[in-house]
């Protein structure tokens, strides 16, 4: 019976070191999961912060982009009225300058007609060749300025993707 009770004993002190240091174990793996769960955090944060960076970055880069393009509108914009006006200037002067050379041409040939029927003659033809010469004119106008402001807005929009691009490869 001693025999037994000196097992007992033992397994008794045996079982209570073993629950022990599986209590010390479990500490153990508690702190340590512990520090890996503050470490996670920190690290959690940190790209957290890079994260908020990178977005206030991007939105920095799309205020600027947008400011640059609202920019090359206006100056657009600017410049297609004044080619507009310009276009206008130019058109009125031409047809101006053209009637007076017909009307100079033709007259010297009704001066020297001595038949009323000739003068109304001539003056029909100047008259057609002014009305002709006049919506000519105003077509080449139109022709020509459309063209200006497809010219205008092709490099406005090739500035806008050049700025576009060159700020995406700096970056």
């Amino acid at each position: 019976m001693t025999a037994i009770k000196s097992y007992l004993g033992w397994a008794a002190i045996a079982a209570a070191v073993f629950l022990f240091a599986w209590n010390v174990q479990g500490w153990r793996y508690e702190a340590q999961l512990a520090e890996l769960k503050a470490q996670h955090s920190l690290e959690l944060a940190a790209r957290m912060t890079d994260v908020a960076h990178a977005e206030a970055l991007a939105r920095q880069i799309e205020h600027e982009l947008t400011e640059a393009m609202e920019v090359r509108d206006r100056e657009t914009q600017e410049q297609l009225e004044q080619i507009t006006i310009t276009e206008r200037l130019a058109a009125d002067q031409r047809v101006r300058d053209a009637a007076k050379e017909y009307a100079t041409r033709y007259r010297r040939g009704v001066a020297l007609a001595t038949a009323a029927a000739e003068r109304e003659a001539a003056d029909t033809a100047i008259r057609m060749f002014a009305e002709l010469l006049s919506q000519s004119d105003g077509l080449a106008g139109i022709y020509a300025a459309e063209a200006d402001r497809s010219r205008v807005a092709g490099l406005a929009c090739e500035a806008a993707y050049d700025a576009a691009r060159g700020r995406s490869m700096v970056r």
